[in-house]
């Protein structure tokens, strides 16, 4: 039956006008061979608003035979996948039920989500990751398709004896129907949205069991093929023990079950309310995919019991639902060695900054990422780190509490993220506009790093701290991060929760050693734009740095070494370029340094410009060859960039670029003059002996030529000049204190070596 109606209708935001209260979906599932349903669905509608005479509805693909109301037909028109019914002409407030009428060849998404066929089973998964709205129920019932719209369901599902149908919520009823057919009835009270409504049929074995909860004992159901039923136990050994770790930090369950069905899909799982789809290649007798079953149970809270109110911000439901992956391994598999939790932020930190941008094609606010990249990787993985940054704003205690409140208070509603930010303030009494504004509200990641130290005696010291960012759009502000102080002997000292107030932060400190350098965030507490590795080396060798794109070469070493290889995802801070010099890179560069015993060797960095997503790419857009690619240097901000030495290995678009010297500070590449060789440019390793030294130490420069030797300490502090050119030169150093030190040396305004030297203790 056809009805012209005119386009003001397909413009009205429907949850304004209408709610669906209930759906009451009865369905034969009995044609395996032609792969069709037909039945019809009961929509329980309100009226929002006075003067309601139309219904529009989402149906994909399926034909619509009749729509009628209290017994009466109503006139529709169904066009692609829009459903609009003629109703009765309804005020705020009135309830009325429609009836549809439907039947066929359910439709699935190119890529995932649908409704599928598939041998002897049939199974709906409710998001579609291509099509759009994601929202996925249209393609096997007529509904309202929008997150806002939550609704308690009834399931009639008619199938052929031996195989079950599986549906949200608990099982009310089953009914031999004498025809060689079962209906099996079940019923969720609690509302939901359409995208987490399910339905599966096929040969089922139950797996029962219950959990303690902390208010009731929750029944247990996991649904599986004859063939996978034997491996459940095994797979979902640690369920009682994760959900038992979710009620503690997030609340009571409030479903009547936890359920589980078996699929043949093979691209993911789906969080359908007490009725998880899932994979049967993951129930494989082993433990190999707990993260999965419980990422999916988790959105039981995050998703399903509060929803994101728009696409844009899927964040608060996969990034909370991806929080719960680390905080499971931290539960089963942290030791008084190994914090697991950390260890699983940090492999999600590392492959975000490196795969960020080409997974999802930018970089965008989490409250605003585009719909063609809802389910990618600012959703799931980014709002993790985000959610994990801000446990560490909040501190352990309070943010669990917080989020257990802020559950409560908004149990089966929908939020968005400034919502979200306003109710966390409240709750917890702690103004989180900072953060929402840093970290959601804007693109990308920031940086924070050491520019300098000064010492102002009797174990004071100035610390400046500076921020940039990897895509961002402002500087944070009022960031609470931890500073790690490490002395030349290794010792290392942590002060807590500094306050970062802007672009640039002066903090002073008192410590009981003179820092030979500063670490921001050791402990991961901010998922920020650096990929960094520490290891304490011994004796010569070869050691990775992989994350970071660096490796040493140690070739000589005259004690322990702790290194520390910073990889920071934004430009470098300049004031000019030197000569010969065009283009610095403007999206990264590393830090290097190190405590302890002197190295002898190399330092070696990748570069990666194989696709507009990787960091070197834009370096050669200025029409800059790989002959023009040079290696810039200086110890710290406070230094200008000075060429140095090295070598370049591998293809133009991934090479790897060796400095032929390890000294501490800062390296990143740049463009110069193609004619200008290595030797032009070289600023090369002096040899000091004797090193570690007492009183006198002797400089050979080698083939370099210069005029003056400049010593600066472990703060980049000049503590001593000599004016000569004879090599060797001989430097009494009888009144610096033992530490580490850096000899520069210089002709004119240019740099022609540098060395490091211990001063032993007397």
């Amino acid at each position: 039956m056809l009805l012209i109606l005119t386009g003001t209708v397909f413009a009205q935001n429907r949850t304004d006008s209408v709610h669906v209260a209930s759906y009451t979906i009865n369905l034969s599932i009995t044609d395996f061979v032609g792969k069709v349903i037909d039945g019809d669905a009961t929509l329980r509608i309100v009226s929002k608003v006075d003067g309601l005479s139309v219904l529009r509805l989402d149906l994909k693909q399926l034909t619509v035979d009749s729509v009628t109301s209290g017994g009466g037909s109503l006139q529709f028109e169904h066009t692609g996948e829009k459903l609009t019914v003629a109703i009765p002409v309804m005020n705020a407030g009135d309830s009325s039920s429609v009836t549809v009428f439907y039947r066929g060849m359910p439709g699935h998404d190119d890529n995932f989500g649908g409704f599928y066929y598939s041998g002897g089973y049939a199974y709906n998964v409710g998001v579609a990751l291509h099509d759009q709205p994601h929202n996925y129920g249209r393609c096997w019932f007529p509904c309202v398709e929008e997150f806002t719209d939550k609704s308690s369901y009834s399931f009639n599902i008619r199938t052929e004896q031996g195989k079950t149908a599986v549906c949200n919520g608990l099982l009310t009823a089953t009914s031999d129907l004498g025809d060689g057919t079962t209906l099996w009835s079940w019923r969720l009270d609690e509302p939901i949205p359409t995208y987490l409504a399910s339905v599966a049929v096929g040969d089922y074995l139950c797996y029962s069991d219950t959990i303690e909860g902390i208010e009731k004992l929750v029944p247990v159901s996991i649904y599986a093929p004859p063939a996978v039923y034997p491996n459940i136990e095994a797979s979902f050994a640690n369920l009682k023990s994760i959900f038992g770790m979710f009620e503690q930090n997030f609340g009571p369950y409030s479903w009547p079950r936890i359920g589980y069905v078996c699929t043949s899909m093979t691209g993911g799982a789906m969080e359908h309310a007490t009725n998880i789809a899932y994979p049967n290649m993951f129930v494989n007798g082993a433990l190999t995919y707990e993260s999965v079953y419980a990422h999916e149970l988790f959105h039981h809270w995050f998703g399903n019991l509060i929803t994101c109110e728009n696409p844009e911000e899927m964040w608060i439901n996969e990034g909370f639902a991806s929080f719960s992956e680390p905080l499971t391994a931290g539960h089963l598999y942290s030791t008084p060695d190994h914090d697991a939790y950390i260890q699983h932020v940090r492999n999600t930190h590392t492959n975000v900054i490196k795969n960020i941008a080409k997974d999802d094609g930018g970089l965008y606010a989490l409250d605003a990422v585009p719909q063609e990249h809802t389910y990618g990787t600012h959703s799931y993985s980014k709002g993790a780190l985000v959610i994990h940054t801000l446990k560490t704003y909040m501190g352990d205690s309070l943010f669990f509490s917080s989020i257990r409140q802020l559950l409560s208070d908004y149990s089966f509603k929908n939020v968005n993220s400034e919502e979200f930010f306003e109710a966390l303030s409240e709750i917890s009494g702690t103004d989180l506009s900072d953060f929402y504004n840093d970290w959601v509200h804007q693109p990308g990641f920031p940086d924070f790093e050491v520019a300098d130290i000064t010492g102002h005696g009797c174990g004071i010291f100035g610390v400046q701290v500076r921020q940039s960012g990897y895509g961002t759009a402002h500087t944070c502000r009022n960031v609470p991060i931890d500073i790690t102080f490490v002395s030349q002997d290794r010792t290392m000292y942590t002060l807590e929760r500094q306050m970062l107030l802007d672009s640039v932060t002066d903090i002073m400190v008192t410590l009981p050693f003179t820092p030979a350098f500063a670490i921001l965030n050791r402990g991961d507490g901010l998922s920020d734009a650096v990929i960094d590795g520490e290891r304490t080396i011994g004796v010569p060798g070869f050691y990775q740095f992989e994350d970071a794109l660096c490796n040493l070469n140690v070739s000589g070493l005259a004690d322990t070494a702790f290194f520390r290889v910073e990889h920071h995802y934004s430009a470098p801070v300049y004031e000019s370029l030197p000569q010969g010099i065009h283009r610095i890179s403007g999206t990264h560069y590393w830090t290097v340094r190190f405590a302890g015993g002197v190295p002898e060797g190399k330092v070696s960095f990748k570069l990666q410009r194989g696709n507009p997503s990787q960091p070197d790419y834009e370096l050669f857009q200025s029409g800059h060859t790989f002959d023009n690619l040079k290696l810039l240097y200086r110890e710290n901000e406070k230094e200008p960039w000075t060429p140095v030495a090295f070598t370049r290995t591998g293809t133009p678009y991934n090479a790897t670029v060796t400095a032929h010297d390890i000294n501490p500070g800062q390296y990143c590449f740049s463009m110069g003059d193609e004619d200008a060789s290595v030797g032009d440019f070289r600023s090369g390793r002096v040899r000091i002996y004797p090193n570690p030294a007492g009183d006198m130490i002797t400089v050979d420069p080698g083939m370099a030529e210069f005029d003056k030797a400049l010593i600066y300490d472990s703060l980049g502090k000049c503590v001593k000049s000599v004016k000569s050119g004879k090599k060797p030169l001989e430097i009494n150093i009888s009144s610096l204190k033992s530490g580490n030190y850096v000899i520069v040396l210089a002709k004119g305004r240019g740099t022609v070596g540098r060395g490091v030297f211990v001063k032993e203790k007397i």
